[in-house]
């Protein structure tokens, strides 16, 4: 078993698919140029944001920033709010920490975005620590990673990363930390990315996670 186990969000934990549709719509609509909805969410969901209007949008370095604005400004009001929880995370949750895991959040998600959330559907006590982006864009998945481990005290070989994209699975790698990839969120749903998936390590429900995780302990 390992000794933590952190957590991406936006689906892993939650499914935030709405407002962050609406978001980029939104921004799209305020810079005036074309919107491809789904095809292009489907893309940019779990990337960094500037990663996003960077390269898949080939935005400029003031063009990208005032895009970031757009679209947290908006997910601030309202695209928060359209996120619910997959089902069985909270007993999820609490079976690891029954056995003794400390748990994390490594999310390119702001960090008040994401600790109002689990606050909203009463999450938050079960996490040790909620680590996601300051608002500057100045932490990579890998350093998110790092600083849940220096924070909690705990070497990368202790650690696992669950998440579910192949954004989550290089940051993993980067951090030398293992990775189980779940596959009912946002990612490995193409044939490319499903070739990718750890040997072993996925799961398709929340329930599934806890049981490769704790796979040989005793439950009681």
């Amino acid at each position: 078993m390992k000794r933590c186990v952190v957590f991406d969000m936006d689906g892993t934990l939650v499914n935030s698919y709405p407002g962050i549709f609406d978001s980029y719509a939104w921004t799209f609509q305020r810079l005036g140029i074309p919107f491809s909805g789904d095809a292009f969410v489907k893309k940019a969901i779990g990337a960094p944001l500037p990663w996003v209007f960077e390269h898949l949008c080939g935005l400029n370095a003031l063009q990208t920033a005032a895009a970031i604005r757009y679209y947290r400004s908006y997910y601030a009001e309202k695209g928060k709010c359209g996120v619910t929880v997959y089902d069985g995370i909270g007993g999820m949750l609490k079976r690891l920490k029954h056995a003794g895991c400390l748990i994390g959040t490594a999310t390119l998600k702001k960090e008040v975005f994401a600790r109002e959330i689990l606050e909203q559907f009463q999450l938050s006590s079960l996490f040790d620590l909620i680590c996601g982006t300051d608002g500057r864009d100045s932490f990579t998945k890998a350093g998110l990673l790092r600083r849940c481990m220096n924070a909690l005290s705990v070497l990368p070989e202790e650690t696992v990363l669950v998440g579910d994209s192949l954004f989550d699975k290089e940051g993993a790698e980067e951090a030398g930390v293992d990775f189980l990839a779940v596959t009912y969120g946002f990612g490995f749903q193409t044939p490319e990315e499903q070739k990718q998936l750890p040997v072993g390590m996925t799961a398709a429900s929340a329930e599934e996670i806890a049981d490769i995780l704790l796979k040989g302990e005793k439950q009681g």
